[in-house]
């Protein structure tokens, strides 16, 4: 939309000239069509506008509040605002793994990173909000029958805290997409709930003749739940940005068949892996306590041979043949 002509516009027609601007993670960004089923929920959320122009997707995937600040991201974002925009802030997944230094922080810089995300917004004369990190799935359990979700998975948990503490202290509006998953998953059952996720069977896409277990990255449907939550979490708020958002029962939504788009796409890789992220939280320091030191070895062989410049594949092949080399009688 043209921006010139929000002055045009009447008082009470304002919000409906504004745009919506999304920092975040890959869990919030635009894939391209070679990567389907993969989407971010940021990306769904362009079937609930009524002039999909007006919505920019800023997420990219990697990043945490930290690196997007630092990499320049958040400046571009903030110089493109005008006032009466709005903004959905969503960090947390990459802030909380300690394995990539450009990306972590701790709870309190976290805190200070998102405070000046809010200060900067405000500046402009734009609404700020924030959006809580959807599960990570490897947090979904079951027992007898009773699907549980624990949101804290992946060591997520202290950074969906603190952005609901700075919801509170700064008066921003949050959408609880992690507290609303929480409640409302256990009631679809595990297996439907792990198909929202890029948790796929081996031929269910042609482009993932192998199928995938990915269990932070949402498919079109995950990406559509999310979306959709996000959408009641602001209407029950009462939020003004609720003015660009159609009607519920006018969305339509037609997940992506089996065979369809991206036929020659390669499977998407976390951008994380399983023993990264597990060391990003308080459970991976109990597993080594009781003798899970060898993850942490053949990590740190890993990323020395990423130092010496091999891509990721090749590294950590290499580092389990060193690890199994110097350990004979090892695991």
């Amino acid at each position: 939309m043209k921006k010139g002509l929000l002055t045009a516009c009447a008082l009470g027609a304002l919000t409906a000239c504004a745009d919506i601007y999304m920092a975040g993670d890959s869990t919030m960004c635009n894939y391209n069509p070679r990567q389907y089923p993969q989407q971010g929920w940021g990306q769904a959320l362009a079937l609930y506008m009524k002039n999909p122009d007006q919505l920019h997707n800023w997420a990219v995937g990697g990043r945490s509040a930290k690196s997007f600040k630092n990499e320049g991201r958040w400046q571009k974002l903030v110089d493109a605002l005008q006032a009466g925009d709005y903004v959905i802030i969503a960090f947390g997944h990459n802030d909380a793994n300690k394995a990539k230094t450009e990306r972590y922080s701790t709870v309190p810089d976290y805190k200070e990173l998102m405070t000046g995300f809010v200060a900067d917004v405000r500046a402009k004369g734009a609404t700020p909000i924030f959006a809580t990190s959807i599960p990570h799935s490897g947090g979904f359990s079951e027992k007898d029958g009773v699907m549980s979700v624990r949101g804290s998975a992946a060591g997520i948990g202290p950074y969906v805290d603190a952005t609901r503490e700075l919801g509170a202290e700064l008066n921003v509006p949050v959408l609880d997409l992690n507290r609303f998953a929480c409640e409302d998953l256990p009631k679809r059952g595990l297996e439907k709930a792990n198909r929202l996720y890029m948790r796929i069977k081996p031929g269910e896409y042609k482009n993932h003749p192998d199928g995938k277990g990915d269990g932070c990255h949402t498919r079109d449907t995950g990406a559509y739940y999310f979306a959709t939550a996000a959408v009641r979490a602001a209407r029950e708020q009462k939020l003004g940005v609720c003015a660009l958002f159609k009607p519920f029962d006018e969305v339509k939504f037609t997940p992506i068949p089996w065979g369809g788009p991206g036929s020659d796409a390669q499977p998407m890789k976390d951008d994380f892996s399983k023993d990264e992220i597990a060391y990003a939280n308080e459970e991976a320091a109990n597993r080594e306590a009781a003798g899970d030191d060898w993850k942490r070895e053949i990590m740190d062989l890993r990323r020395a041979a990423e130092g010496r410049g091999m891509g990721k594949d090749e590294a950590q092949r290499w580092a389990a043949a060193e690890y199994r080399r110097r350990h004979p009688k090892g695991r």
